[in-house]
């Protein structure tokens, strides 16, 4: 026998021993009925390196592999003799990014989502509203809706720079994890759908999340103090039940945002106080940089478009435009 076949010989027999592995580890977990021969539907409660935890209804959760590209809030189909992912169902909406090594591969957030909760703070770690722009970006793009929840208000309750985008009708909530404050009325926001729980590091998604549903006991980190930065506590994107009947996806904190697949000519579409004027452009394709007689430059300088959301228009038509990811 020569070398190469050898090696295939033990790579065969390593993976062998990976499947007994793994059928012994899933025989000793919770069983599932499959009266069905197609296999059984089920949600996608978390994600993880060739598994996945799915929720079937009435029967509880179990882990399952995976080699599917699949996000919590998935519906799929799996086969519960083998306890594999065979088919993920078509989803309503989808909440992606590229991924943060490769920008040619979507990494997914989220499925199925109706809601996306963009927590901010604007007091440690302070508020960002260029990433707040991004994620509204890749909220509309994925079909569900966008909510602000400005959390910690207790440290600071003056934001002026989020009633902007109230102004443009995003819904903005303020709460405080910590005191109770607006809690109530988050609570009633989400009533009955499927949401996500998305936003910077260390702004407190899993804090408003413990608040919510007490008991749930997630972990929590405080912000540095050498550098006012959120530390990256959750670790993986997680789907927890509330009693109102909102199922509510908690996402890892993150420090950059990019958007998968957006082009400069589709851009200003993602923009509403743009959209509504750029009808007015003296150019159809214009892209309100220096062309004249642009309405969008008009009504930057007649105060009718906030100005920092125009300069976060532009770094990120600057980024589309030469084809580079956007961070």
């Amino acid at each position: 026998m020569g070398r190469e076949e050898r090696k295939l010989r033990k790579y065969f027999e390593e993976r062998a021993k990976r499947e007994r592995r793994l059928a012994r580890k899933y025989s000793q977990t919770k069983q599932f009925s499959n009266d069905d021969q197609a296999g059984c539907e089920a949600l996608v409660a978390s994600v993880g390196p060739g598994c996945c935890e799915i929720e079937v209804a009435g029967q509880g959760r179990c882990l399952c592999r995976c080699s599917l590209d699949i996000a919590p809030g998935d519906r799929v189909v799996f086969a519960a003799d083998r306890r594999k992912i065979v088919r993920v169902l078509p989803r309503r909406t989808v909440l992606s990014r590229p991924d943060p090594h490769n920008s040619r591969i979507e990494r997914l957030i989220a499925a199925n989502i109706d809601v996306v909760v963009v927590v901010v703070s604007v007091k440690s770690p302070p508020l960002r509203p260029g990433l707040i722009d991004r994620y509204l970006i890749a909220i509309e793009r994925s079909g569900a809706g966008p909510l602000i929840c400005v959390n910690k208000v207790d440290l600071s309750s003056e934001c002026p720079e989020v009633e902007v985008y109230r102004q443009i009708g995003i819904p903005v909530l303020r709460c405080s994890a910590t005191t109770g404050e607006g809690l109530e009325e988050l609570v009633n926001a989400l009533a009955g759908k499927m949401c996500v729980l998305a936003g910077h590091s260390g702004v407190g998604k899993s804090s408003l999340l413990n608040a919510l549903a007490p008991g749930l006991g997630l972990a929590t980190s405080t912000v540095s103090d050498a550098h006012n930065k959120g530390r990256h506590t959750t670790t993986a994107a997680s789907l927890h039940r509330l009693a109102n009947g909102a199922v509510i996806i908690d996402t890892p904190g993150i420090r950059e945002f990019g958007l998968w697949q957006v082009t400069a000519d589709e851009l200003g579409n993602y923009f509403p106080e743009i959209r509504i004027l750029a009808s007015r452009c003296n150019f159809r394709d214009c892209r309100h940089t220096q062309e004249p007689s642009c309405a969008v430059k008009d009504g930057v300088e007649s105060g009718e478009i906030a100005s920092h959301r125009y300069a976060a228009y532009l770094r990120i038509l600057e980024c589309v435009s030469r084809e580079s990811p956007i961070y």
